[in-house]
Parts: C-alpha cells; sequence; structure tokens
C-alpha cells in the first residue's frame, strides 16, 4: 500500500525565494608535482598511451570507412561507426581510477569508452588474472587469434586482445567481444566493466540506473556511470534516469542500512553538436550544460563542468563524485 503524502498548505504556500545550489565551472588546478605523486610517472604515461591508442583505432576505423582500407590493407565495412575521435582525454580521465566493480554504460559514440575502461582495467588487474579472463572469455577464442602474433608480457598481450575484440566485433566477426551480434552500437566486455553502450540516443541512462539499483539493493560494490552525449540531454530517456535516481523515496522510505540513492553517475560528453544541429542555445535552453542538474534536486545534483580535454581533471572529479555516492 502506498504511504499517505501530507500536503502541508502552510508549508506550500508560504511566500519565499528558492535558492539552488552553485554548480563549478572548470575549477580543476593542475599540480604537476601533485599529479606525479598520485598516478606516478608510468601511470601518467599510460593515460597518454590509452588515449594515442582510442585516437588510431578511430582513425583506423574513420579510413576504412571513408577509403574501404587502411594501411593498404582493403576492407569494405558496412555496417555503422559513431566516432568519438577527439575525445579520448575524457575518456581515459573517467576511467583512470575506476576499479572492476565500477561499471560503464556507454553512450551513442563509445568506442573509446568501452578501451578506456578495458585498458585501465588491464592496468589494475594482475597477469595471471589477466590470463584466466582471455583463457576463459568465449573458451579462449579471441586469445587463440592474437597470441599467434605476440611475444610479449601478459600485459601486452592482454591489450592486443582488447583491440582485436573490438574491431572484429565491429566488422560482425564471430571472434568479436559478442560474436559480432552487438556490433559498433553495442559492443561490451563486461569482466572488465565495460557494459553495453546503446543505439537510442540516451538509452544508456535508463540501463545504467537500473544497473546502479541492482548495486544498491544486492549490495554490491562499486558505482555505475551512464555515459551521454550532450545530444542526449533533452530526450526522454535521459530525464526518466535524471528524475528516478533523484527520487527523494531514497531518502524516506528505504531502510538506512540500504545506503541511499543509487551510485549513479551520469557523465554527459558534451562536444557541442547533437545529429539535429548544435545543443548550445540552438536546440536547447541551458546554454551551460550542467545548469540542468539545478532543476532536479536541491543539490543540483552535485553538477559540475569539467574541461574533457584534460584526463587529470575528469579523474579528480570521478574520484570526488565517487565520495559523494559512496556516503
Amino acid at each position: 500500500m502506498p504511504k499517505s503524502i501530507i500536503v502541508d498548505p502552510q508549508r506550500v504556500l508560504q511566500s519565499g525565494v528558492l535558492k539552488s545550489r552553485d554548480i563549478p565551472l572548470n575549477c580543476y588546478q593542475a599540480d604537476i608535482n601533485r599529479e606525479v605523486a598520485q598516478y606516478g610517472k608510468s601511470g601518467l604515461i599510460s593515460v597518454l598511451r590509452h588515449m594515442k591508442l582510442i585516437r588510431l583505432f578511430e582513425i583506423s576505423l574513420n579510413e576504412i570507412k571513408t577509403q574501404s582500407a587502411f594501411q593498404e590493407i582493403a576492407y569494405n565495412h558496412k555496417g555503422p561507426a559513431h566516432l568519438s575521435i577527439g575525445q579520448e582525454s575524457a575518456a581515459v580521465g573517467q576511467c583512470l581510477t575506476l576499479g572492476i566493480d565500477d561499471l560503464i554504460f556507454g553512450s551513442h559514440r563509445s568506442h573509446g569508452e568501452v578501451l578506456a575502461k578495458c585498458f585501465s582495467a588491464i592496468e589494475k588487474l594482475p597477469e595471471m588474472r589477466l590470463q584466466e579472463i582471455m583463457t576463459s572469455y568465449m573458451d579462449g577464442s579471441i586469445l587463440k587469434v592474437v597470441e599467434k602474433h605476440n611475444h610479449g608480457s601478459i600485459k601486452d598481450l592482454c591489450y592486443d586482445f582488447i583491440i582485436y575484440g573490438a574491431f572484429a566485433e565491429i566488422f560482425a566477426k564471430k571472434s568479436g567481444f559478442n560474436k559480432g551480434l552487438g556490433g559498433s552500437m553495442h559492443m561490451f566486455f563486461a569482466p572488465f566493466g565495460s557494459m553495453p553502450n546503446n543505439a537510442i540516443v540516451g538509452g544508456s541512462s535508463d540501463i545504467a540506473v537500473g544497473s546502479a539499483l541492482f548495486k544498491r539493493i544486492n549490495r554490491k560494490p562499486g558505482i555505475v556511470i551512464a555515459n551521454i552525449g550532450d545530444g542526449a540531454s533533452g530526450c526522454g530517456p535521459t530525464w526518466e534516469a535524471l528524475m528516478l535516481a533523484a527520487m527523494n523515496q531514497y531518502r524516506t522510505l528505504w531502510p538506512e542500512d540500504v545506503g541511499g540513492a543509487p551510485p549513479i553517475l551520469f557523465n554527459f560528453f558534451n562536444n557541442f553538436y547533437g545529429m539535429g544541429g548544435q545543443t548550445d542555445i540552438e536546440t536547447m535552453g541551458f546554454g551551460v550544460l550542467a545548469r540542468i542538474g539545478a532543476g532536479v534536486n536541491e543539490e543540483g545534483m552535485h553538477a559540475e563542468r569539467v574541461v574533457g580535454w584534460k584526463p587529470l581533471a575528469v579523474a579528480d572529479a570521478i574520484e570526488r563524485k565517487r565520495e559523494i555516492l559512496n556516503q
């Protein structure tokens, strides 16, 4: 039975001014000494390596799509390939501090997001565990392909495993992550916490909230990130997810030991355009995308704008939001 909701006329009709919380904009202050101490020189080199790998992945796919060849290797790819060239730093920064228990759901342009989460997992897991995953995943069918041409470490082999598995999936090969059935728009690799992207604009929003609810109800560790493009900020699924995630019922109806609202973080990749036009003023009225948080709840959803081409600024924001979600 639903609870009785009491509407107090004196409170509802009281005069006053509704105030919203300030929304920080681009406030990260770089400090190389602090960053080296936090991530280590090898960690920072890995950040650059991951960005370059993702950029090369997307460039090669673009050449195949537009020229039917890459480095003189002919290939005619007729399927979709929504690229995210230029967004590598945001994807890598997002995943820099995430663990295996943290999940990301991809946006409409998510090759880089999928790869970044997998690369991050490779750097964190011991080689024995990496070997177990590669051997057991799809009975080792991807591993059998890449191990013929790799003579380096297990970690190097795992990089080849991820890059090949992603390409094969996009090219609808049986040796792809999902046996070629997901393709560019529904690719994922669950063992590393990289969950499906979505062909529906904003479609990852609701799915990610459901995943976060599962974590909360079943006391599972980790957070969930819903990656969304700015073009999706005017779509119904996105707003439905925002409203569901921010419901006051998590504070008032759930037992305290459940842990409150679902551990969901909405990340908008704002590249200032959608399929129907520029979102900044032309098709929407928010001006600054982070402003929409002010319209959801009294915390403004802890909204913040971060410079996406600064991977360490993105990593810093993710960690600060994780602290809020784990309260």
